[in-house]
């Protein structure tokens, strides 16, 4: 039978990437996310295209076609249409994920009561009507973070998820790419986020991976006599377990909230502190200079009790970026407090080099960049290195027979 390869978002964003694909009455549907959006209706989300085009899985049309999605990581440009389901629909994303996604409902965070979530579990294969998936570990800055092949039985397509190669993990990415080369893929959909940028010095995209952050964060804590406050983000736990271990070594305590120390716990690490409960701000603020404290931009005015100066570290926490009208207020904030905003971030992306490595590696039959603002650079670079590139358009379909 025909395979249908759909591409219907993500394609020149970074996020929001979704592809189906689709045999007789049997659709496989990865990721599942979107972009940056004003709250809307489902309707108008679909009509103006921050959704993906599956009426099916958000109106009460119905259809004989079986849909089944798949989330490689926990981050919401991969699975934040989940919310806006309207009929129970099997989700299948990694252990970890799903302990973080529970985390996260019982927080409130996220809410998606028509996804029936279930696990699946690295390099053992699964079928769904004709199509075989595999999901294999990855490197990125979530855990429990996949790369997924899908057979049809004639037909081997991979989705590469997020990656990077300069993360603590590096060899589970060479080992899947290692395994994809000694095999035929007809498609690769590879991820170029770094393809986006020019690296024209701007100080948000100074290079730093999880390893270097930490030295820098030691560096910070050792050099200052302030209190430091870290605005991370909460679904990189692996991070945030280092940063416990780095403030420690530094003499100092690290707090959190209750939004970080639950889904901390959630995730099986130990010796959380949380704040109100465990350090009162009486303490932090009576011995200043032996503290970290995690906030989040929802607390932010929780700050205002902070008299003296502190250093504020910007750790990929929310809001990531000027996209997002919060940022402004954040930096507003800051300055009416003459603290200077320090950015101490890693990317859970792949430099442009790495991507041409993993791309030669597998040596796809066709390799599609997506989930950058300039696939056509990422597409110039491949083929400058003897690959085949196909760049779609949003709605393309290939018939694979």
């Amino acid at each position: 039978m025909t395979t249908q390869v759909q591409f219907l978002n993500g394609l020149d964003t970074i996020g929001g990437n979704v592809v189906s694909f689709t045999n007789g009455n049997t659709r496989l549907v990865m990721d599942f996310g979107m972009n940056f959006a004003p709250e809307q209706s489902p309707s108008e989300l679909l009509a103006n295209g921050a959704l993906p085009d599956l009426p099916t899985l958000f109106t009460d049309t119905t259809s004989e076609i079986q849909e089944t999605i798949f989330v490689s990581h926990l981050h919401l440009d991969h699975m934040g249409a989940l919310k806006y389901l309207a009929k129970p629909t099997n989700v299948y994303m990694s252990q970890e994920s799903l302990a973080m996604y529970q985390a996260l409902t019982d927080l409130a965070i996220e809410s998606a009561p028509n996804a029936i979530l279930q696990a699946i579990q690295p390099e053992v294969p699964l079928k769904f009507g004709p199509f075989t998936i595999t999901a294999f570990l990855t490197d990125h800055d979530a855990p429990g973070a996949y790369m997924f092949r899908v057979n049809d039985g004639q037909h081997t397509f991979v989705h590469s998820g997020d990656v990077r190669l300069d993360g603590p993990n590096p060899e589970r990415v060479m080992h899947w790419a290692n395994v994809l080369g000694h095999e035929t893929i007809d498609l690769f959909m590879l991820e170029g986020t770094e393809f986006s940028f020019d690296n024209d010095g701007d100080k948000t995209r100074v290079r730093r991976t999880e390893m270097s952050l930490q030295a820098d964060f030691k560096t910070i804590l050792d050099t200052t006599d302030q209190m430091v406050v870290i605005n991370p983000y909460e679904r990189n736990t692996p991070r945030l377990a280092k940063l416990m271990q780095t403030a420690q070594e530094a003499g100092r305590t690290l707090v959190w909230d209750t939004r970080f120390s639950t889904v901390l716990h959630a995730m099986g690490i130990q010796n959380i502190l949380e704040l109100g409960k465990d350090v009162t701000w009486a303490q932090i603020l009576a011995n200043p200079k032996q503290y970290v404290v995690q906030n989040h931009f929802n607390d932010l005015h929780a700050l205002d009790q902070l008299s003296d100066g502190f250093v504020y570290l910007h750790m990929n926490g929310e809001p990531l970026g000027d996209y997002d009208p919060r940022f402004n207020e954040l930096l507003d904030y800051l300055a009416s407090r003459h603290v200077e905003m320090q950015y101490l971030g890693a990317s859970g992306h792949a430099t442009p080099t790495d991507l041409i490595k993993l791309a030669e590696l597998v040596h796809a039959k066709v390799t599609v960049p997506w989930h950058s603002f300039k696939p056509e650079v990422q597409a110039a670079a491949l083929q400058a290195v003897g690959l085949k590139v196909l760049l779609p358009t949003k709605g393309d379909v290939l018939i694979f027979d």
